[in-house]
């Protein structure tokens, strides 16, 4: 596993426990595991078979976990993630739980606002500011940045690399048409001189994570934004941000998502002012006559007089 800056809500001793662990346990206990780091504040409402259902496994299974990262069973894990939690219960959960009892009523604007909300406030709860400064002074001095995003990440990693293109000599989104086959070829030029900024929610898809591997082999510095250290993501990045994803309807919430590529974007602005001041505005921007193509009046008028013009 690459390096990682610890995080506010994963620098506890029990999820450092569990991502040092990770990617060595058994497939049970690394269900278990995954679900305890993407869900950090739902776990500890939840009892043993509670958790064991959650994740598709057992209660031996949650108590194998809990003694293999050095925790006294059940018990001293559920003390942990008490210990671990920022709140009681996300507002993703309190509002599929109205849903479920209430199912006739709807989704309405204020709980998509009260879960905007929530997910904001935990993109800084789950995130160190060096661990961001670090990501956006990385960009700034990459030769270049190649953004991925495949499924529900692909419109935010087009959106990434636009942002990004002011603030860098090269900035490619690498997943654009073309499929797998263009992509690769987008890719195929990374050096060490150049970031990579992987963009994966779960389900995360195998093509973003050959790409980072690919990345990662050519030395280049890989970047991720993804939910939780028990990403497949996190395991290939020298630097991830995390950010919440839950929505009780549907796959996946973006609004931390873009949150947190709007701050990159902000920051690298106050990172290299001098790019944007070299860049003239609209208003001082004078373009060269000779080199300018015909208005679209000046293409309507024909080039010979016609018949009732003053000049006949």
């Amino acid at each position: 596993m690459a390096p990682m800056t610890s995080t506010k809500v994963y620098d506890s001793d029990l999820m450092r426990k569990l991502r040092i662990q990770h990617a060595h346990l058994r497939p049970a206990l690394k269900k278990v595991s995954t679900f305890l780091q993407a869900n950090p504040y739902r776990s500890a409402t939840l009892n043993i078979e509670e958790l064991a259902a959650a994740t598709g496994t057992s209660t031996a299974a949650v108590n194998r976990l809990a003694n293999a990262i050095g925790f006294n069973g059940f018990t001293g894990l559920r003390f942990a993630l008490m210990e671990n939690l920022l709140a009681v219960v996300s507002s993703a959960d309190v509002i599929e739980d109205r849903l479920k009892q209430s199912p006739d009523t709807g989704f309405h604007l204020d709980q998509q606002i009260d879960l905007s909300k929530h997910h904001l406030e935990n993109v800084a709860r789950m995130n160190d500011s060096q661990t961001f400064e670090d990501m956006a002074r990385q960009l700034a001095r990459s030769q270049n940045v190649f953004v991925v995003g495949l499924g529900n990440s692909f419109h935010i990693a087009q959106i990434a690399a636009a942002g990004l293109n002011p603030f860098c000599v090269g900035a490619h989104c690498v997943t654009l048409d073309g499929g797998m086959e263009g992509s690769a070829y987008r890719l195929s030029n990374i050096t060490s001189n150049d970031a990579l900024l992987a963009i994966a929610l779960p389900a995360y898809t195998g093509e973003t994570i050959r790409m980072a591997e690919f990345a990662q082999s050519r030395n280049a510095c890989v970047m991720s934004i993804t939910d939780c250290p028990a990403s497949p993501l996190a395991e290939l990045s020298h630097m991830s941000l995390f950010i919440p994803a839950t929505h009780p309807v549907l796959p996946n919430s973006k609004v931390g998502l873009m949150a947190a590529v709007e701050a990159l974007l902000a920051q690298l602005q106050l990172l290299k002012p001098t790019l944007s001041e070299a860049q003239p505005s609209l208003a001082d921007w004078k373009p060269q006559r000779s080199s300018v193509r015909p208005t679209w009046p000046d293409l309507l008028r024909p080039s010979t007089p016609r018949k009732h013009d003053d000049s006949c």
